[in-house]
């Protein structure tokens, strides 16, 4: 048993000063460490302010956190309401209080809860409190207003200095109120009101004890309710009481009911000051509420209330012993730590009694939890809650499936006994499944599997589809013009495809891995973004990155990165690493970027992974910066310290696994990606097995990696199954303050599920970029910013783009220093940059040469919309490139705009075009000398008839690559890109690829392309591949004419 630690009470100043002073420096955890005092470290007044978010998600711009008491898990949650402080309850800026109650969410962004107020006042009655509740607000001495786990105290300077103290239990909460001297110290108890409206309450009085109930509801705009039911008992019996009912105050009166409802109890303070209260509530009986406040409270006895609060928060604190740090550091961390454990909250009555999701009572042996912000915790809280609770876990995993089998599927968004089916996607399957996977066993899984089938097949919760999109999902394999709930369900099947892997169901998990990768089919390869995609296949143009338009609570820039369980098969459809990483840079200019900006927002869920994306393009450095600039830009000791609603702990689990060098970034498999820690020791006690972190150099100024040893091995991997550590283990790092090479070998990446039975290909390495950093040229520029040595710096964004104005074609030239062998350019275009993909260059020319007198055309392009086009040719020797702008944009814009002008050549494994001469079949040819060979041979200027062309009724093309190779992209050249007229290129087709020629799999879905040539990254492999042309021209004719087939890989 662990001791209570000496109580500290700690006030913001006293934070304050405690992190500017604080010079504590413990020893190394070892295995059955003693306990340490970490309460100390909870700053519960973190979040509950606004952020600096810009444009943040509605009620999202602040953590939306309380400092209120209550204990890990709790059914109560005892906090002060404030007038400003929707949807939270409480805003550290506001100065008075409107009344204390007894329910509250850590961090949701919908007005929700404040159940029951309390409100200590002086004084007269006056107007009916039912109609002029906010009249009797209390203000505060801010001075003296106090908080850390367990405890929160305020003075209410206009009623005497009252002072407020309140602690909490698991199932019920104590105040301990002392008034001035008065004959009118009084308690005003409001059975109707609460953060969503006035309900329905009641409210019995005789003697010192108060019963009755209240109904709340109404989250997040849902009509569903709940009942609550009290018992309060004072350390005495009132000198008067009363009621009110709407308008009308009843003294005397000993009971009402109704909507805008409540009673009063006075108190003469006059030799005696302090008046105590405790309070219990029951979600089932007014009987489960008595037994409750008997089971958890024994008479009044305040301090030891607070006392043994303190030791169960230190208790529960002390199963990550981080040690070393800064105070300010560890004062973020326990604090993050400390909400990761508020939610969900119990269910049941100390008698095991609970209301189920079918409204009928049941009695379970284990805590039986509720309320779930699924969308939000399924991403990293539910793998944490497993790795640092298991035996919690277990019971979570086991009132989920309760929920299940007595709602009708797993919960998505549930408020107390109800689902409320906020936001989207599915994320009940994967929250489970990550329990799972982090070693959680000890519940009904085949139930638990039941219930992912049938959500993904349409099943209902309480009447009503979590999936409310699944038909059109099946059928289109996307969701039209919202690629967010696309991306959301593929998640959710992921996780039930590595849940179905587990229980041995083969069946099952080969159904959901094939539909896990229908991310791609809202991937758009012109664009180079997730992108809203029509009903009949076309995507709606122009793309602007930035714009919230059809996605939820983000953007296209943020939502393109929310393919965590494939992230190889992202980036290689992106154009590879290098690319991956430049745009991961671009995309961290900010870390809170808000919904409107092309950049990375911290405040809200769906980006909280990507910061391990740069370990998936074997760039882990980039992860260990991005973390650390973003624990220290986003996140402070502040009231406004966090970046975001805390969403239920989500926020707060981000920053626990960050500080601990460590995180799951595939939300339903077993991976842990490793970054290093921010202290130099942090010790985790599990049943199973205790995990000891070192940290040699660690904390601020030391993010990046040097070495690290697993269990005394040197490891270059930068990532761990859950399985290698389950049992206990050791991860010492040697920690620098610049970024190293550990990690950087592409086999040391985290893994990827592609179809899965093997990893997605590799993509091929195009080599060393000989234009990057190298003397540039160009037409005049549109601001000094913007010259010509920004598209060569190897940076994206709109900051870091050569762009020109100049009258007629406009130029840029690179000098290479020396004649260098050339086979490949890659030009990214504005959209690339997070600008709009309208500004993306329509018609270009490449040239080069060996003078900068006599130049080769290479490349021409004509009708591009692309934001990144890849340009192979036969090698050529050169020391010059240009670049010619004939048609800055697609939309008539007259500026040219070039984010990165890339140029590969002698280095490198670059590419080959893989059908160059295959053989190659169609459905049938215009005439004898339009035939499939010539969509192979290379060519494009030996005239019209150089071409394949068809007038079939089903028009096909394949080409025979020989052996199954891994195909990075496909070029077609098209009616245009022949010299014939551009109404004849073709609109729209589907590329396929098969290892059998008889089992073909869609790779690409074009639908309303305009262009001469177009481009279409993919993360494929196959022997054979097929061009299906669906509308052969852009107006009416019939005639399917394609110059060239490329099929670019190895």
């Amino acid at each position: 048993m662990l001791r209570p630690p000496r109580v500290r009470v700690i006030t913001l100043v006293a934070l304050t000063a405690l992190c500017a002073s604080l010079a504590v420096v413990f020893t190394t955890a070892t295995a059955n460490a003693a306990a340490l005092a970490l309460t100390q470290y909870v700053n519960p007044f973190i979040g509950t302010d606004d952020s600096n978010a810009p444009n943040p998600v509605g009620g999202g711009a602040g953590g939306s956190t309380v400092p209120g008491p209550i204990q890990p898990f709790g059914m109560v949650q005892l906090s002060p309401d404030t007038p400003t402080a929707s949807p939270s309850g409480y805003r550290f800026g506001d100065t008075q209080i409107e009344e204390f109650s007894l329910t509250h969410f850590n961090g949701a962004g919908c007005a929700n809860n404040e159940d029951l107020g309390i409100l200590p006042i002086t004084g007269a009655i006056g107007a009916s409190p039912g109609t002029s509740w906010t009249s009797y607000r209390a203000t505060q001495d801010k001075t003296q207003e106090q908080a850390r786990p367990g405890f929160y105290q305020s003075v209410l300077s206009n009623y005497g200095n009252t002072k407020v103290e309140a602690t909490a239990t698991k199932r019920t909460a104590a105040m301990r109120l002392t008034y001035p001297s008065s004959t009118t110290a009084r308690v005003l108890v409001n059975t109707s009101r609460s953060a969503t409206g006035n309900r329905s309450g009641s409210i019995a009085i005789s003697g010192s004890t108060v019963t009755g109930s209240v109904t709340g509801g109404g989250f997040c705009g849902s009509s569903k309710t709940y009942q609550i039911f009290y018992r309060m008992e004072f350390d005495r019996a009132p000198s008067a009481v009363g009621t009110w009912l709407g308008g009308t105050v009843t003294a005397g009166s000993t009971s009402t009911s109704g909507t805008n409802s409540g009673g009063y109890l006075t108190f003469d303070t006059s030799t005696n000051r302090v008046v105590q209260v405790k309070v219990a509530i029951s979600f089932v009986s007014q009987a489960g509420a008595q037994a409750n406040l008997a089971g958890e409270q024994s008479g009044f006895a305040f301090d030891t209330v607070r006392g043994n609060a303190d030791a169960e928060w230190n208790t529960y604190l002390n199963r990550v012993q981080a040690t070393g740090g800064s105070a300010a550091d560890l004062q973020k961390f326990y604090t993050a730590l400390y909400r990761v454990f508020i939610n969900p909250n119990l269910s049941n009555d100390v008698n095991g009694q609970y209301r189920g999701f079918d409204n009928v009572v049941r009695t379970a042996s284990h805590p039986v939890y509720q309320n779930y912000s699924g969308w939000d915790i399924y991403r990293s809280w539910s793998a944490l809650i497993a790795f640092i609770a298991p035996v919690e876990a277990a019971d979570i995993a086991k009132s989920m499936v309760l929920d299940g089998q007595q709602g009708g599927l797993l919960p998505k968004w549930s408020h107390n006994t109800s689902e409320i089916f906020v936001m989207t996607g599915d994320p009940g399957p994967i929250i489970v499944d990550s329990l799972y996977q982090f070693g959680v066993r000890d519940f009904d899984t085949a139930a638990a599997l039941a219930l992912m089938d049938k959500s993904s097949n349409g099943g209902t919760a309480q009447g009503s589809p979590i999936r409310g999109r699944q038909a059109t999902y099946t059928q289109h394999h996307y969701i039209e013009n919202d690629p967010s709930d696309s991306l959301e369900y593929s998640a959710s099947d992921f996780a039930v495809a590595q849940f179905a892997r587990s229980l041995g169901d083969t069946a099952k998990y080969n159904t959901y891995m094939a539909r896990a990768q229908w991310w791609r089919n809202v991937f758009n390869t012109e664009s180079n973004y997730v992108h809203p995609r029509n009903a009949d296949g076309t995507w709606p143009w122009p793309l602007n990155p930035a714009s919230q338009s059809n996605f939820v609570e983000g953007n296209a820039s943020q939502y393109t990165w929310m393919v965590p369980y494939n992230f190889a098969g992202l980036i290689n459809l992106m154009g590879g690493r290098q690319t991956a990483v430049q745009r991961l840079d671009h995309h961290f200019t900010q870390t809170n970027g808000g919904q409107s900006q092309p950049y990375f927002y911290i405040g809200n869920e769906p980006e909280h992974g990507v910061p391990w994306a740069y370990h998936f393009a074997a760039a882990p450095a980039g992860t260990s910066n991005t973390v650390r600039r973003v624990m220290n830009e986003s996140f402070t000791t502040g009231p406004g310290g966090l970046p975001g609603n805390d969403d239920l702990g989500a926020t707060s689990a981000w920053f626990v696994w960050s500080a601990m060098g460590m995180y799951p970034p595939t939300p339903g498999a077993d991976t842990i990606a490793l970054h290093g820690p921010l202290f130099p020791s942090v010790f985790v006690d599990r049943p199973s097995g205790d995990i000891q972190i070192n940290g040699t150099n660690a904390g601020q100024g030391n993010q990046y990696v040097q070495s690290l040893s697993v269990n005394g091995t040197a490891t270059q991997r930068t990532w761990l199954r859950y399985g290698d550590i389950a049992g206990g283990a050791t991860l010492s790092y040697t920690m620098t303050g610049s970024p190293t090479s550990w990690g950087t070998d592409p086999a040391n990446v985290p893994p990827s599920f592609n179809d899965g039975a093997t990893p997605p290909p590799t993509a091929p390495d195009l080599g060393t970029n000989l234009a990057a950093g190298k003397p540039a040229s160009g037409s005049a520029s549109c601001a000094t910013a913007e010259g010509p040595d920004k598209a060569f710096d190897g940076k994206l964004g709109s900051t870091s783009k050569w762009c020109s104005t100049a009258a007629g074609t406009k130029y840029l030239q690179v000098d290479l220093g020396s004649n260098q062998t050339v086979r490949s350019f890659v030009v990214k275009h504005a959209g690339l940059g997070g600008e709009t993909t309208a500004w993306n260059t329509g018609g270009f020319g490449i040239e080069t040469s060996t003078d900068a007198t006599t130049w080769t055309s290479r490349v021409t392009v004509s009708g591009n919309r692309s934001s990144r086009t890849y340009h192979p040719i036969t090698a050529v020797t050169a020391r010059y490139v240009r670049l010619a702008v004939t048609t800055p944009a697609n939309d008539g814009n007259g500026a040219a705009r070039i984010d990165e002008f890339e140029v590969y050549g002698s280095a490198g494994s670059g590419p080959t075009n893989l059908a160059l001469g295959r053989p190659a079949t169609a459905d049938s040819q215009c005439s004898t000398t339009e035939g499939p060979e010539k969509a192979v041979n290379g060519s494009t200027s030996a005239g019209n008839s150089d071409k394949w062309c068809s007038l079939g009724t089903t028009k096909f093309l394949r080409v025979d690559l020989g052996a199954s190779h891994a195909i990075q992209s496909f070029t077609v050249r098209h009616a245009g890109a022949g010299g014939e007229s551009t109404a004849w290129n073709t609109r729209d087709f589907d590329l396929q690829v098969s290892a059998d020629g008889t089992t073909w799999t869609t790779v690409v879905q074009a639908r309303g392309n305009t262009a001469n040539s177009s481009d279409h990254p993919v993360s494929a492999s196959g022997r054979y591949v097929r061009l299906n042309i669906v509308t052969p021209t852009q107006n009416t004719d019939q005639a399917a004419r394609v110059y060239e087939l490329e099929v670019y890989g190895t």
